[in-house]
């Protein structure tokens, strides 16, 4: 079947181009089929280990083989991946603007130029930072850092997704005045005379949505090339989600109208009799003790297409830098074409992990690195325990013809055991439990938190034992740094590509004018109408949070600010912007809405013109009275209209 489809890959064409190409859907889908196959079995090696970690984290432990033992798990692998995770977080989205956007040099471009599109890229940064927020962005990133800290890699798609519905809304219509033939009577000046106003219902298209759209795909929704080493060089992926007929079809029909591949007709009498597997999520919570409903239940069509809203398929997204297609249920190629987003020309997904290895897609989690001291760890506190009942709940010899009640045997208060002979019943002699146990549980704790660098300054515990001020600003100061280079990294494989995947789609899919909140460098915003020319250039991007914190807590922090303020306070040093620097002071202590607080900046400097110009008067009157004593007189100053009362 011939069928036109359009190319993208000409850089030089501000469009696609249409060529003609010649292939048979079924033929298709079953080479995709086959490559999907050779993914999931490469995949299929980490499967067990995140299941592994998963259960780890979650705290989930199989039942003990011998009944009565002790079979705890100590949530310290929690306590350090929450550690990270909300450092992690507070790190990029703690304060608004998220990004900074900065004008990448042209060949043959002036100092000129370069200050106007810094402008645009001001306004392009602020456009994203709204996006984020309306994504809510900070539990997207704390779910995907989850991922991160657990899975060998954590995925985050960027898409871009239009949603108009009819809605119902309330408005006013005017009731005109009408005359004996029922026509409007008119004023004079000929408008028609408003005898009242009414409300009325009535449905109005409202589009909900058109933006990007971040989501968080699971680990086991997503399958790489088995020879890529991240996620640009590999040669393609597949990511998997569920769909009900009706979204499956909006997703064809604007797919069909953007005119970049072929959209094929489904039989959906045959797609609904067919289904497909859910191995991952399945996998993950039946081995944390949870049953997984498979069923979708009994959905009826209910409307004139037959559409069944409840029934769920799964769709499978093949993608290439410059190829998407779509198959239904692993059998049905519904689209094959050109990449939508062709102003990146990329996989629309940004992957990461916690430690990268060299030439792998994946790499180690935070669970992983920890996870036999994990063990370790619940088995010796679990031995401990099982110790201690055996010395609280003792082990009897009874004599064999000794006419004893085994239940009177069990530990209980003002017990009674009836004995013939006082060698019928004794006692095993355990002894008392070492105090080298709880001196290694200490020891493991400290391999872990050595491990991922989160010593318990930074986790915002009391250390096991006292610690000197140096010994604390050490370990923190350590941590820091290994923390700050896990910054640069997500910075370098996350955020920047995020930006870049949203913003690039911006200038792609935007076509009206638009209101962008811009921020201040006082923390206030000013409304912006942006036209779509405007966002179109190409950008360094930038977190604009500080990569680390260089203090381990808040206190230790405040407590440097506290100094750095006394010394400048005392010396009076003019290279420091003391306005800024009070700012940063007062916001150490949790004070939300400084700016409420502080005098807007002008003020302030007219308030210091104000004191130097008195000072120089006081100067000048002083110096006046020393030349008068000396009979000799200087004229007044003239009155200065800046100072009150013309002094």
């Amino acid at each position: 079947m011939a069928v036109e489809l359009l190319d993208a890959t000409n850089e030089n064409h501000r469009g696609p181009t249409v060529i003609t190409r010649v292939y048979d859907p079924r033929a298709r889908a079953a080479e995709l089929l086959s490559r999907f196959s050779y993914a999931e079995s490469f995949r299929k090696q980490y499967d067990e280990k995140a299941v592994e970690f998963y259960k780890a984290y979650v705290g989930h432990r199989d039942k003990p083989k011998i009944e009565g033992r002790s079979n705890l798990h100590i949530p310290r692998t929690y306590e350090i991946v929450d550690a990270i995770r909300a450092r992690m977080v507070r790190s990029f989205f703690a304060n608004r603007p998220y990004l900074d956007f900065l004008p990448l040099p042209r060949q043959g471009g002036t100092v000129e130029e370069l200050l106007l599109r810094a402008e645009k890229a001001k306004i392009a940064a602020a456009l994203v930072d709204e996006q984020l927020d309306r994504n809510q962005i900070v539990k997207k990133f704390y779910d995907f850092v989850t991922s991160v800290c657990v899975f060998p890699a954590g995925i985050m798609s960027v898409g871009w997704r239009f949603d108009q519905r009819l809605v119902k809304r309330k408005v006013e219509v005017p009731v005109y005045q009408l005359d004996a033939f029922g026509n409007p009577m008119l004023d004079e000046a000929g408008q028609p005379i408003i005898e009242r106003v009414e409300t009325q219902i009535v449905e109005v298209p409202y589009t909900v949505w058109d933006d990007n759209e971040i989501k968080n795909v699971d680990f086991f929704d997503f399958w790489p090339d088995p020879r890529g080493q991240d996620i640009d060089s590999c040669r393609f992926v597949f990511q998997r989600e569920w769909l009900n007929e009706e979204q499956i079809q909006d997703k064809l029909a604007v797919l069909h109208e953007a005119g970049i591949g072929m959209v094929f007709p489904l039989n959906w009498e045959e797609v609904r009799s067919t289904g497909a597997p859910e191995e991952g999520r399945y996998e993950r919570l039946t081995a944390v003790g949870i049953t997984p409903e498979t069923s979708e239940g009994f959905w009826s069509p209910d409307d004139e297409r037959g559409l069944r809203k409840g029934k769920l398929y799964e769709v499978l997204h093949y993608w290439e830098d410059d190829r998407h297609a779509i198959l239904i249920n692993r059998k049905f190629l519904a689209y094959e074409g050109d990449n939508p987003y062709w102003r990146h020309q990329k996989k629309p997904f940004v992957v990461a992990s916690f430690e990268p290895l060299p030439n792998e897609f994946y790499g180690m989690s935070v669970v992983q690195i920890i996870h036999h001291l994990q063990e370790e760890l619940n088995t010796a506190r679990n031995q401990r325990i099982d110790a201690v009942s055996m010395v609280l709940n003792r082990m009897w010899k009874v004599r064999r013809s000794a006419d004893i009640d085994e239940s009177e045997l069990v530990s209980r208060n003002h017990g009674i055991i009836h004995v013939d002979d006082p060698d019928d019943v004794t006692w095993f002699e355990f002894s008392e439990i070492p105090h080298s146990s709880y001196t290694d549980e200490q020891i493991i704790k400290i391999d872990m938190e050595n491990a991922v660098g989160t010593p318990s300054i930074v986790r915002g515990v009391d250390p096991v034992r006292q610690e000197t001020a140096t010994e604390i600003v050490t370990k923190s100061s350590n941590a820091g740094i290994r923390f700050d280079v896990k910054i640069m990294l997500f910075e370098a494989l996350g955020i920047k590509r995020l930006a870049m995947l949203m913003d690039l789609n911006n200038q792609q899919f935007i076509d009206t004018e638009r209101l962008v909140r811009v921020f201040g460098e006082e923390a206030g915003f000013q409304w912006v109408t942006v036209a779509p020319h405007e966002l179109v250039g190409e950008w360094d991007y930038r977190p604009s949070g500080a990569n680390v914190d260089p203090g381990a807590n808040k206190d230790l922090r405040r407590e440097q600010l506290n100094q750095v303020m006394a010394a400048v306070l005392s010396t009076g040093n003019p290279y420091i912007d003391k306005y800024e620097l009070t700012k940063m002071w007062l916001e150490s202590y949790d004070i939300r809405n400084v700016e409420k607080l502080l005098l807007p900046r002008e003020v302030v400097e007219q308030q210091m013109a104000l004191q130097q110009q008195q000072q120089m008067l006081q100067e000048l009157l002083v110096a006046g009275r020393h030349q008068g004593n000396g009979r000799s007189r200087i004229p007044e100053p003239p009155p200065t209209s800046g100072l009150p009362g013309g002094v």
